[in-house]
């Protein structure tokens, strides 16, 4: 009895053994190579660049969003490929420009053959908003305009601080961040707005670009701190801290920086020109050497 007890328990064992055998050698296979599972949607989904610029003012009034252009060269410039990879592509920006923007790729590639009406186009979007025409210079730059197609934020370059260092500026102008006050650490003001406050005498215009750029020609009554010489924390320091400061450069990018760094120093009124010397220039304002 005992007998037909081990073996009937060692057959059973054999069939499931045999069945195991079978699914397993039925299944697919476990590659170590395999791609893992497809990432949701919401992960690998792309936000929509528009090349046409009046198709986006009229997608951003029917949306009431903002448009934002990104000039960069695709194939050769790799800052614009951080400012992409950091900030475009990143969680924080898609989930902003989702509700409040319209993006427009002006791109300018130097390998890659572009259609000829959209680098004509893209030609004169960067005449318009007063980018260097030189090849290769002005990248990257980002101007946001509003529903009236103004230019409410224009800045060239980026330093390489992923969203934490793009989205404050952008939410400023667009109302999704935090308010624009004269208690924030700076504002971003438009050039009629700079000049408006550049007629009051007690305020400061603080030209942060080199001396060479300055000595070519500056705004009248300006003062000249070179942000990038070593002595420039040392000579602001010395400034009135009681007055209110009109910084600028030659785009924005540099007096942005600048007024971070007055920020720190306990400088309490500071307004940053957008677009810097050259969108004072383009309109009109005077200068002098």
């Amino acid at each position: 009895m005992k007998k037909n007890q081990t073996a009937a328990l060692a057959f059973a064992s054999l069939f499931v053994w045999v069945l195991l055998a079978g699914e397993i050698q039925g299944a697919e296979p476990l590659m170590a190579t395999d791609t893992p599972p497809a990432a949701s949607p919401s992960r690998v989904a792309r936000l929509p660049w528009l090349t046409d610029l009046d198709q986006a003012r009229v997608q951003a009034k029917n949306e009431r969003k903002f448009v934002l252009l990104f000039f960069h060269g695709s194939d050769w410039c790799p800052i614009c490929a951080e400012l992409q990879h950091q900030v475009f592509d990143s969680p924080e920006f898609v989930e902003y420009a989702r509700h409040a923007l319209v993006l427009v790729d002006v791109d300018f590639p130097q390998k890659n053959t572009q259609n000829e009406d959209l680098k004509r186009a893209n030609l004169a979007l960067k005449a318009r908003f007063n980018l260097s025409q030189e090849s290769g210079e002005g990248f990257p730059t980002l101007v946001l305009l509003n529903d009236a197609s103004e230019t409410v934020f224009q800045e060239t370059g980026y330093a390489g601080g992923g969203p934490a260092e793009v989205l404050p500026r952008l939410q400023r102008h667009t109302g999704t961040g935090a308010p624009i006050t004269d208690t924030a650490p700076y504002k971003d003001v438009s050039v009629d707005e700079f000049a408006h406050m550049a007629a009051d005498k007690q305020n400061v215009i603080l030209d942060v670009r080199t001396a060479e750029e300055f000595a070519a020609g500056h705004l009248l009554g300006a003062i000249n701190i070179d942000f990038t010489a070593a002595d420039f924390e040392a000579k602001v320091a010395a400034l009135d801290k009681g007055k209110a400061y009109l910084v600028h450069c030659a785009s924005g990018v540099r007096s942005a920086r600048a007024c971070q760094k007055l920020v720190s120093l306990g400088f309490p009124k500071l307004y940053n020109l957008s677009g810097g010397y050259r969108a004072w220039v383009k309109a009109d304002k005077p200068v002098e050497k």
